[in-house]
């Protein structure tokens, strides 16, 4: 049975659920540390066991929302459905550096799902600082995993064999316009661009949705900010790695790349880096045996796909009273990187010339 509640995670529940990560391994003792209602629960546990060379003794736990308003208007199911699937059958051999995964685990009749991850932050992991941005060197050899990570499935044959449960993003949705309208609404001081590219998405999401898609189809991460990545110091040189692949999609490769760039950089650093990184990355998939993306092909969608980081902040745009002091930093940090993103790249004008043929 899957636990609904980080307090319902058992030492005798985690004993079996780990066997198949650590066989033989007998668990004495769970504590909850540390619990975050958020889109999913979050949750921090230590663990006393006896297999101390196999397991860490703090672990990383996920579950679908307690909240019952998140719980309706989340699409936490699917989310959760994916991500198991992810560490299940994919996270090893794709080439991007991912938290190593112990539990992952979905009741497909209810959605529950539960994963228990290697805690970041410890042992070798370091999260990055969420309001000044990545150090722009760790960006290379991240969009060169992008890179090894979309070529690998660009060819729709090897998306049948091995990641036919992922399908395009859908259209049905209205949440991130709704939440846009509400933050517009709100009287938030927001930037003449990015409310410019929110009430045109608010106007006509199929014309965005569509911009988005151009390039060719593979699979992506989907959600690459700088809340979904950790720093490995496990290896020389330092590598970043991604978690948080619940909204893994099938969808353009500049979907990652742009968003990568935009959402973990300071503006300043995007700005000075931003177009070799976008070389390095054409380069590398070339080399990989991907199909060739012109360099001006590559810009025009990095401009218009800068506006999804608009819809992306939709959630942080307004601060709850719930919020903590570091989330609100967070959230201040995440709307300023898009609004200077759409600004610097004069994404109004890209989606006009699209939308113009």
């Amino acid at each position: 049975m899957i636990p609904r509640h980080p307090d319902d995670i058992s030492a005798s529940w985690l004993t079996e659920a780990l066997q198949a990560a650590a066989p033989g391994v007998a668990v004495d003792d769970v504590a909850v540390e540390r619990v975050v209602d958020a889109t999913n629960v979050n949750a921090t546990i230590a663990v006393r066991h006896d297999a101390p060379d196999r397991l860490p003794n703090r672990l990383f736990v996920k579950l679908p929302p307690l909240d019952p308003q998140r719980r309706q208007r989340l699409d936490w199911a699917s989310m959760g459905a994916r991500e198991v699937r992810f560490y299940r059958e994919m996270a090893t051999d794709i080439g991007l550096q991912a938290p190593a995964a112990f539990v992952a685990e979905v009741d497909d009749a209810s959605g529950e799902f539960v994963l228990v991850l290697e805690h970041l932050g410890e042992a070798g992991t370091r999260l990055p600082d969420l309001v000044g941005g990545l150090d722009p060197a760790l960006l290379a050899d991240a969009v060169r995993d992008l890179a090894e990570l979309h070529a690998r499935f660009e060819d729709p044959s090897a998306r049948a064999r091995s990641a036919a449960w992922l399908a395009p993003s859908g259209r049905t949705s209205d949440y991130g316009a709704r939440l846009l309208r509400e933050g517009i609404d709100s009287g938030a001081r927001l930037g003449a661009a990015f409310v410019a590219v929110a009430e045109r998405y608010i106007a006509d999401r199929d014309l965005l949705q569509d911009a988005w898609e151009l390039g060719p189809a593979t699979v992506l991460h989907g959600d690459a900010h700088i809340g979904n990545v950790f720093v490995d110091e496990r290896v020389d040189p330092a590598r970043l790695g991604f978690y948080d692949f619940g909204l893994m999609t099938i969808g353009s490769p500049m979907r990652d790349v742009s968003y990568l760039i935009a959402m973990t950089l300071s503006p300043a650093d995007r700005r000075s880096t931003e177009r070799a990184l976008i070389d390095e990355y054409l380069d590398a998939r070339t080399a990989l045996g991907a199909a060739p993306i012109d360099p001006d092909d590559a810009w025009f969608w990095h401009r218009l796909q800068a506006a999804y980081t608009v819809v992306a902040s939709c959630q942080s745009i307004v601060a709850r009273p719930t919020d903590s002091p570091g989330r609100r930093a967070f959230s201040a940090a995440f709307v300023d990187r898009a609004e200077q993103a759409v600004d610097d790249l004069d994404t109004v004008d890209a989606i006009e010339r699209f939308a113009a043929g």
